[in-house]
């Protein structure tokens, strides 16, 4: 059987974790529909083990973070995190994720984060190196189909890092790899939402850009900052658009944002750069340079680090079919 741990950490989005949940639950009945054995564990866990505090303000009970995982069947999601205005995570509980990680790496085939909150606090393991031509990370060294997770696979496990709100088609998108596509549509078919019927990487888009900060003067910094993408956007530069110092700069971003500004420019330009992707055929090295990234292979490595795919493969899932002259409505 192979154990989901959701790790929560303070202000998790309750909706993700629930809605998953229903996932896995689901799963679990429809194999028993098809008398088949229950596939999927699910265990919610925090740092110190105790109750913790979501978004909205829910207690969820979570038994202690176990200091080793068994087997070689586990998955992990991440969730919460410290937001804008919160008190910053303590050093004690870094380092005590980070021995964490250092001990039970091998025993992760695959890991998500919901927001950047929480791959934020919490640092990754380092890359497993890959074989030559191979375009993934971690799970490339294992078998082709990821429902054979008994074998032993000492390598770093592969992240995803998705948006709050997207928990649900994550969750479905590990059942279609472990249990095929007829079982993930079936069990869709069967959540009271709607959801997507493809369950792959979902397209980017940044937080910034689709839900605009409260304070006119941020939403408009992003505008302007997607505008010239392909100049030098450091701190210095950007606080003279208030203008401020550099220090009251920051602080003042990240209380209206959660991240620093230096995150923020880094999180429009991957936006755009997939906005760009998405909407025809532009060569890749011209998006690149128009984003601001220094070379195409630096564009390539941000996709692989935080959509764990390249641009190419991300054109191919994403990119939006023109219509042809002519065609009937």
């Amino acid at each position: 059987m192979h154990t989901v741990w959701f790790l929560l950490l303070p202000g998790f989005p309750l909706v993700d974790v629930s809605s998953m949940l229903a996932v896995f639950e689901g799963a679990n009945a429809l194999r028993h529909d098809e008398d088949k054995v229950a596939a999927y564990a699910v265990q919610l866990v925090s740092i110190e083990g105790r109750a913790v505090c979501s978004s909205s303000g829910v207690l969820l009970a979570a038994q202690v973070l176990p200091h080793r995982l068994d087997g070689y069947a586990n998955s992990l999601v991440i969730t919460g995190g410290p937001r804008a205005g919160s008190e910053p995570a303590g050093r004690s509980d870094v380092q005590r994720l980070q021995g964490w990680f250092s001990n039970n790496q091998q025993h992760l085939v695959r890991c998500a984060a919901v927001d950047v909150d929480a791959l934020a606090l919490t640092p990754r393991p380092a890359p497993a190196r890959r074989p030559t031509g191979s375009p993934s990370l971690g799970l490339s060294a294992l078998k082709k189909r990821p429902s054979d997770w008994t074998a032993a696979s000492p390598v770093s496990p592969r992240w995803r890092l998705i948006e709050a709100g997207q928990g649900t088609d994550l969750a479905l998108s590990w059942l279609e790899a472990d249990q095929g596509s007829v079982f993930a549509d079936t069990l869709a078919e069967r959540l009271p939402e709607p959801r997507s019927r493809r369950y792959g990487p979902m397209r980017y888009r940044s937080s910034l850009i689709d839900h605009p900060a409260p304070d006119p003067r941020i939403a408009m910094l992003h505008a302007w900052i997607a505008a010239h993408l392909h100049e030098k956007l450091d701190v210095a530069r950007l606080a003279q658009r208030f203008p401020m110092s550099t220090r009251s700069f920051t602080r003042l971003y990240s209380r209206a944002t959660g991240f620093t500004p230096a995150h923020g420019v880094q999180q429009i330009r991957l936006d755009t750069a997939c906005r760009l992707i998405e909407a025809g055929t532009r060569p890749l090295k011209t998006i690149a340079a128009q984003c601001g990234y220094s070379s195409q292979e630096v564009m390539r490595r941000t996709f692989l680090r935080v959509l764990g795919m390249t641009p190419r493969e991300y054109r191919q899932h994403h990119m939006i079919p023109m219509s042809k002259p002519g065609a009937s409505r």
